[in-house]
């Protein structure tokens, strides 16, 4: 019984060591992220006409900033992963709400197929429903 629990424990740490690296790294994709975001929104508005940005531009803008957006929750969700004992399931159905809410923006529809944009409806049905289960389990308990 000794053993089987001194190897959990190692499993455990070296878990949540790797948990840590990739918080690390996402950080660090985060921070260039945002950068690069600054840096063309810069270029962009120094342009003739100086301080217009056509429609497309603002869409690219938008879905990098909705990305960052994603990241920053599944930092979020992880470090919670490595605090807690228990996978804390509603942040990470919040997180896939918000990915898929991200796809459904940034979805460019004259080029999707129809059954795409219905598996995305079904998805974050789906998941909303999941998030109100879990939110109503928890006042109820």
């Amino acid at each position: 019984m000794e053993h089987k629990d001194k190897f959990s424990k190692i499993i455990s740490t070296i878990n949540k060591i790797v948990i840590r690296l990739v918080i690390g790294l996402m950080t660090l994709s985060l921070i260039l992220g945002s950068l690069f975001l600054i840096y063309v929104i810069y270029l962009k508005i120094m342009e003739f006409p100086v301080f217009l940005l056509d429609v497309s531009l603002l869409f690219n803008i938008f879905n990098l900033a909705l990305i960052i957006a994603v990241g920053y929750e599944l930092i979020k969700s992880l470090i919670l992963i490595i605090t807690s004992e228990t996978i804390p399931s509603a942040p990470i159905i919040q997180i896939a709400i918000i990915a898929v809410a991200n796809k459904i923006i940034t979805l460019d529809i004259k080029h999707t197929e129809p059954i795409m944009v219905v598996g995305l409806g079904v998805l974050i049905a789906a998941l909303g429903l999941t998030h109100f289960l879990l939110n109503y389990r928890k006042k109820t308990s």
